[in-house]
């Protein structure tokens, strides 16, 4: 029982920034449904970008859910250091802001050389906040910036939900 002083929070539910509890707690199977439709977007990707490198598609949390141009060990990895890069980027734009709290879609860039990754967060009802990384050599980040939402649309798309990119 709550008395009239106790906050009252928003069921997780019906914060599309969150996983529903029913995904997350039968994540061993959605993972893999999730996964099978959104490699047959990444291989899409990889045959119309040539220059593609690697592409990793997980959860906000960190989460692999699917990627193409490495092996599963390397996107589990990819998957948890682009969950820390987001959140790094994301309390980043907090202070850089004043404060406000940025909103939950986005693009990172990095570039190294002839190296350029964008990750892009957006969110994809019920499975919450995703983040998909987009590598390539040789292209321009522009380029590999339209490619990632090419990508996240078409994923959005596919399993026939709702969501917002970046």
């Amino acid at each position: 029982m709550t008395s009239p002083t106790t906050p009252q929070f928003p069921a997780v539910a019906n914060d599309p920034g969150r996983m529903h509890p029913d995904i997350a707690g039968n994540w061993a199977l959605w993972s893999e449904v999730v996964s099978q439709s959104a490699l047959t977007r990444l291989r899409h990707l990889e045959a119309r970008f040539p220059e593609l490198t690697t592409a990793v598609l997980a959860t906000a949390d960190g989460l692999h859910i699917a990627s193409v141009g490495v092996e599963r060990e390397t996107g589990d990895r990819l998957a948890a250091m682009n969950g820390s890069l987001f959140g790094v980027a994301r309390a980043e734009a907090e202070i850089i802001s004043g404060g406000a709290v940025p909103s939950l879609s986005a693009v990172v860039s990095v570039s190294i050389g002839e190296s350029q990754m964008s990750l892009l967060s957006f969110i994809l009802a019920p499975y919450g906040q995703l983040l998909l990384s987009v590598s390539a050599t040789g292209a321009q980040l522009g380029t590999v910036i339209v490619q990632a939402r090419s990508a996240a649309y078409e994923l959005i798309t596919a399993l026939g939900l709702a969501g917002s990119p970046a």
